[in-house]
């Protein structure tokens, strides 16, 4: 059993504004479809009795009333307009189709939001500040680790390019290339 293309399309094509993809299949299934070219010869038909004038408007119609009841018409429908207000956005119920997906979206949302909150640092330095008074500084220098009193400085070359990393875990990293020996320098410094 084949498939017979919607009347609208039919009719599309019979005007000649059906596109060229979807004209050409429609043309390929009217040559072995006598019912479909049948329908289309019948709206070429009908168009042409338009054309001609066959279906002529009365000749007693007073185009000045009409006019009129059209104004008319347009008046109170934009008057109605006018007096309704915008109706109230439906209230999604979760029990409606697809209203799961906005408690799904909310309760992920929910649980981020009490992941960071649980997650977050228990002293307000953060966590450089946890680890008995421990600082971690990632400076243009090099890395620097202080407590108290005590300092370490491991100093990077100024004139070599540095990649520094700090994590919230503690710890700093400093990388770069040796220019005069090639070799990468990794100073990686956690604090406990």
């Amino acid at each position: 059993m084949r498939k017979h293309p919607s009347s609208e399309r039919l009719a599309l094509f019979a005007g000649g504004d059906l596109g060229v993809l979807a004209g050409l299949s429609v043309r390929l299934h009217l040559r072995r479809c006598p019912r479909c070219s049948a329908e289309v010869e019948a709206v070429r038909e009908a168009c042409a009795e338009l054309r001609d004038g066959a279906l002529a408007i009365p000749e007693n119609v007073d185009w000045g009333i009409l006019a009129a009841e059209m104004k008319a018409n347009i008046r109170l429908g934009l008057a109605a307009g006018a007096l309704v207000d915008e109706a109230p956005a439906p209230v999604r119920n979760v029990a409606e189709p697809g209203g799961w997906k906005v408690a799904v979206v909310m309760a992920s949302l929910a649980f981020v939001a009490f992941t960071g909150w649980y997650l977050r640092p228990a002293h307000p330095g953060g966590p450089e500040q946890a680890r008995a008074g421990v600082v971690l500084d990632a400076g243009p220098d090099g890395l620097a680790v202080q407590q108290r009193d005590r300092a370490l400085t491991l100093l990077s070359p100024s004139a070599q390019p540095v990649t520094t990393t700090v994590s919230w875990g503690g710890a700093a990293r400093a990388r770069y290339i040796d220019s005069e020996t090639g070799q990468v320098t990794i100073h990686h410094v956690y604090a406990e």
